[in-house]
């Protein structure tokens, strides 16, 4: 018997949220990690030589920025426990091959400018759309910091506000479909479209993708992008203060293998090394759905089997890292600077984005490599030794090969990564030996190494479409953290409302286990 009241199992993003709201709210929590740093996807890690910081996963905070953990810093990360970020001037670049460029500024008026240079109609179109989106981005914040409604009440709901019925037809469009409908040039389609299967890792004509694009557009310009200072990790570490600040216990380097169900009473946990460790209250854990069988001691088999069923995403992607002597210096010129998230394409036709999106789904890895580029150094300089640089690169690429597996990409993934770095010299010649110092290569199959959430190499926790999202995320009878047939057992992770990324997604968990404990959540939250 452990002094906790609460095993948290996994130290990701979303566990740890869920412990420092549960530690705040007078809850000794104890937090067990299986590697030997904590973060999940939110980590950084000296991976290629030392004093160079790289981000591992997630490179970016978008989502978190609309959530109170950092409008409202609830968890005191950024008073008390030395959080800080940096914005940059935009978001998201899209660089074509003829050398025009478009730029998503925070700035809306700067976004319609860089737009109008291609089109004015789609300039007008674009703000329409970021004017619509501003309007409904308090509800979609607060839906995301609370636990989902029933996905029928939230439907409903939307059905009785002005314009609601028509927003709703959007969420069950594919982002192409919304993209056709109300734009004309190419370019502006590719920027947009690419930036949805970005962030979605899934194929941009899948219905009810829609409302993705809505979604990314309108937090660009209510609440821009930022880099947590000293990278990534930074806002795990923070974390990690904040609950043992508040009197838990955070333990790297301690798997859990089992989930012990006792006559439907969940307490306790078996780890890897055979100790049983039990609470008094229950165990909250980021268990992928499609482990819950294997996971959790006597779940219901058919609960279990529907569980699997979760749809996964189209496609993943490698990590490239890299340790530089200067910064890339872009064909373009010095714009892609100001940038936090830099794309390239190959080519300049949406057909062609489409049959690469297509080539991924398929298991098949395409000839020329599609990418996303972030030189974090830009806006924290505190990641790489003075004067040098790192470089962040993700490139599209097939979780699964349709011939030879997840297993193909320990044989693949170096010659991928040079592949994708020659490419990128077509942007920025000097990405080349005597710029990079060293470099760092991460597969699909490195991430589902690395956490069990990235299943597939999945980093999302499934494929976040309309039918496994809100009241429905990953199943409904899973949507409200509790497991039926487990008393006390809670989930938490990317797989749960509100999905994969950076979202903030233990805060809404920690507020359903106070209301079933019948306490004032909002009484202890302390400012």
């Amino acid at each position: 018997m452990t002094d906790a009241d609460f095993i948290i199992v996994g130290a990701g993003h979303n566990t740890l949220g869920a412990a420092c709201y549960l530690a705040l709210c007078g809850q000794k929590v104890l937090v067990l990690e299986k590697n030997a740093h904590v973060g999940g996807g939110v980590i950084s890690e000296e991976v290629t030589l030392p004093g160079f910081k790289h981000d591992s996963h997630a490179s970016g905070v978008v989502h978190l920025q609309g959530h109170p953990i950092v409008t409202a810093d609830e968890l005191g990360l950024k008073a008390r426990y030395g959080l800080e970020f940096a914005y940059p001037e935009a978001s998201y670049m899209t660089i074509f091959n003829d050398g025009t460029s478009l730029t998503c500024y925070a700035d809306l008026d700067r976004a319609c400018a860089d737009i109008a240079k291609l089109s004015e109609e789609d300039a007008r179109s674009y703000r329409e759309l970021a004017g619509m989106m501003d309007g409904i981005m308090p509800m979609i914040n607060m839906a995301m910091a609370r636990p989902p409604l029933p996905f029928a009440g939230f439907i409903g709901m939307l059905g009785q506000m002005p314009g609601g019925n028509d927003l709703i037809a959007m969420m069950l469009k594919s982002a192409l479909d919304i993209v056709d409908e109300r734009f004309t040039n190419e370019k502006v389609k590719i920027h947009l479209l690419k930036w949805v299967s970005e962030g979605l890792t899934c194929a941009f004509d899948q219905k009810s993708t829609g409302i993705a694009m809505l979604y990314l557009l309108g937090f660009s310009h209510s609440h821009p992008a930022g880099v947590p200072v000293g990278g990534m990790g930074a806002l795990s570490e923070a974390m990690v203060r904040c609950i043992e600040d508040n009197g838990g216990e955070v333990r790297a380097g301690v798997g859990v293998e089992q989930v012990l169900n006792d006559s439907g009473k969940v307490r306790s946990v078996r780890t890897a090394a055979g100790d049983i460790l039990t609470a008094s209250k229950g165990v909250v854990a980021g268990i992928h759905p499609h482990l819950l069988g294997d996971m959790i001691e006597g779940i219901d088999p058919a609960l279990a089997a529907k569980a699997k069923t979760v749809k996964l995403n189209d496609f993943g992607g490698i990590v490239i890292n890299c340790a530089l002597r200067e910064a890339p210096k872009w064909t373009i010129g010095a714009s892609p600077d100001s940038c936090l998230y830099i794309n390239m394409f190959a080519e300049d036709s949406l057909r062609d984005l489409r049959k690469y999106c297509d080539a991924l789904r398929l298991g098949e890895m395409p000839d020329a490599p599609i990418a996303v580029v972030s030189n974090h150094t830009n806006f924290d300089p505190t990641r790489a030794p003075e004067g040098h640089h790192t470089l962040y690169v993700f490139s599209w690429a097939p979780g699964v090969f349709a011939e030879g597996g997840m297993e193909k990409w320990d044989e693949l993934k170096e010659k991928r990564a040079d592949e994708v770095m020659a490419w990128l010299r077509g942007y920025a010649p000097n990405l080349d030996e005597s710029n990079i110092l060293a470099r760092h290569v991460a597969s699909p199959l490195d991430h589902q190494k690395h956490s069990p959430s990235f299943q597939r190499g999945d980093y999302t926790g499934g494929a976040m479409y309309l039918f496994q999202m809100m009241g429905m995320r990953p199943i409904p009878e899973l949507a409200q953290y509790a497991v039926p047939g487990a008393e006390g057992l809670y989930l938490a992770g990317p797989a749960m409302h509100p999905g994969g990324g950076v979202t903030g997604g233990g805060r809404p968990v920690a507020i359903r286990i106070m209301e079933d404990m019948g306490i004032d959540y909002s009484s202890v939250i302390r400012n």
